[in-house]
């Protein structure tokens, strides 16, 4: 059976009738049961619905009221010009299948190109082009377009499975939820947009933060970073193991929010790590840093800061571009100050600029407190009053990690903060007479150790030469820890320090079985390190192998 016209279901409005305001002027009578269904239909309550359980309800209700098999809703893909399958009653199929229809063609195709109600009494005789339908059996069908301020959003229809007449006033109810539905659509798709670029915004940021933490022996730090409750931005951090023994610690915040300002943040951290690794100095690291900016084809603007710590003297060198002022915890917390740094323009905001450093001294338990200003910025109050209050509330003996959760605790707001948050805290931690480690048994650590126990012969007083030499013993036994057979899943192995009247005493313990060299190039590496160092003893067990080094170390 061919297609009735649409005007077959329109009436004209009169006494007892309810008329819709959408598309044609369908209507439905005055009876108690049918202004039961309007009144189901146009809840209030379905507006509180997120889309899935809007779309879900509202197909519920549609097919219950309508006494019908299938219900479904079919949105447009704008730019393919396509009817998809969002959600379906009975028809299940079309949204696992992603059934698409192109706007003009098949039923619903005519219903969105039209604008109309279109009424099917026969699918069998019909130009249809969901298979799906015939393939459930459907009959008879009924659809109304999904309208918002006259633009198309998609299509609702139903079917039954017996042939059937659909009325007038079965249309009017089926337009009334098509009614419900399409502005709530309208405002989820919306919201679907700005949290799915908030989602890849918080992703894009987590990914290019540090994963972790470095190890770095007489150095105990902790960050804290807190994404903006409503919309992502740019603030980040960074704890840099530095050659020579050094530090690196910086954070930064680029202006703007979302996707591009975390992209930002993104290249700006990384050109910072690379500048540093390269050796520059805190000022001139900042100044190629801003360079860098104003390449950056729609550049921004972003504060920054950067310091500079070597863990054995406590020398600080900071600079700053436009970044709040640091804390300068001392005394293990007997005092709070905030570091006294030289004024200087955002990246991004001058050609040319330059960046002055300061610099200063940590003594042991001394911590340097950097952060972004979400932390401290209250609206309708004074900068200086947020500085004062992070000065006051930092001054308490605390480690790096206590006093990170301190300030976050206490000055950011339970539901979160309007922007983004940073804290990151380096504390000069002590080093003991004795140090103990444990680390993967993988090459790449090697580079970690060296510089671990470098530090730590420092501290001991050592001479350049012994800690080369003590480092260069040491690599051999842990290189040979690593080689060792260790069974599956995760292999360590345990580096141990110790100090005593001048005498240094280093032991490398691994869990592997020791296999005597093969080769007539292999088995060298014993003979370095026993020509490094004073004393060398080796004891191999079934549980694994120690490996014990001694070296006395001579006057400064």
């Amino acid at each position: 059976m061919a297609t009735p016209d649409p005007q077959s279901l329109v009436t004209t409005p009169g006494r007892g009738q309810v008329v819709l305001g959408i598309g044609d002027q369908l209507t439905v009578d005055g009876s108690a049961g049918q202004l039961e269904h309007v009144y189901r239909l146009a809840d209030p309550a379905l507006s509180e619905l997120a889309l899935e359980p809007l779309l879900n309800e509202l197909l519920t209700r549609a097919k219950d009221i309508l006494r019908v098999d299938t219900a479904a809703i079919l949105l447009l893909d704008d730019d393919a010009q396509e009817l998809v399958a969002r959600a379906a009653k009975g028809l299940e199929e079309e949204v696992e299948r992603g059934v698409r229809i192109p706007v003009g063609s098949g039923f619903a195709g005519r219903i969105a190109a039209g604008r109309r109600p279109i009424y099917i009494a026969d699918v069998d005789h019909a130009d249809v082009l969901n298979p799906i339908l015939r393939m459930k059996g459907v009959r008879s069908l009924l659809g109304v377009p999904l309208l918002v301020e006259g633009a198309i959003l998609g299509v609702l229809h139903v079917g039954t499975v017996t042939p059937r007449e659909f009325t007038n006033s079965d249309a009017a109810l089926l337009q009334l939820a098509a009614a419900q539905a399409a502005p709530a659509i309208d405002r989820a798709r919306l919201f679907d947009a700005l949290d799915r670029e908030h989602r890849n915004a918080v992703a894009l940021q987590r990914s290019l933060l540090p994963e972790r933490l470095p190890d770095l022996v007489g150095i105990d730090a902790a960050v804290r970073y807190l994404p903006a409750r409503d919309e992502v931005g740019g603030d980040w951090y960074d704890v840099i193991d530095l050659p020579g023994g050094l530090v690196g610690l910086a954070i930064g915040d680029v202006a703007g929010h979302g996707l591009r300002a975390a992209a930002l943040m993104g290249q700006l951290r990384t050109g910072l790590r690379a500048y540093a690794l390269e050796g520059h100095p805190p000022g001139e690291t900042l100044k190629r840093l801003d360079r860098m900016l104003q390449t950056i084809s729609g550049r921004g603007m972003a504060t920054a800061a950067y310091a500079v710590v070597d863990p054995v003297t406590g020398t600080l060198h900071y600079a700053s571009a436009g970044h709040p002022p640091p804390v300068l915890v001392r005394g293990g917390g007997r005092e709070a100050s905030l570091l006294d740094v030289s004024s200087a323009p955002p990246l991004g905001t001058l050609p040319f600029a330059a960046y002055r450093e300061v610099e200063a001294t940590l003594q042991a338990g001394d911590t340097i407190l950097l952060y972004t200003d979400g932390l401290i910025e209250r609206r309708r109050e004074p900068l200086t009053n947020g500085l004062e209050r992070l000065r006051a509330l930092a001054a308490v003996p605390a480690t790096a990690d206590q006093l990170c959760q301190l300030v976050t605790e206490r000055l950011v707001p339970a539901e979160g903060g309007e922007d983004d948050i940073a804290v990151v805290a380096l504390r000069i931690a002590p080093i003991e007479a004795a140090m103990r480690v444990r680390l993967a048994a993988d090459p790449q650590v090697l580079s970690q150790m060296r510089r671990m126990l470098g530090r730590w012969l420092q501290a001991q007083g050592a001479r350049p030469s012994e800690v080369a030499d003590i480092t260069l013993a040491c690599g051999e036994a842990c290189a040979n820890a690593i080689e060792h057979a260790y069974g599956p899943g995760a292999a360590y192995f345990e580096l141990e320090t110790v100090h005593e009247e001048g005498l240094v005493t280093v032991t490398v313990r691994d869990t592997g079985r020791w296999r005597s060299p093969r080769g007539g190039h292999r088995g060298r590496g014993l003979k370095m390190i026993a020509a490094a160092v004073d004393e060398l003893d080796l004891h191999t067990t079934d549980a694994g192998t120690e490996v014990v080094i001694r070296h006395r170390l001579g006057p400064r």
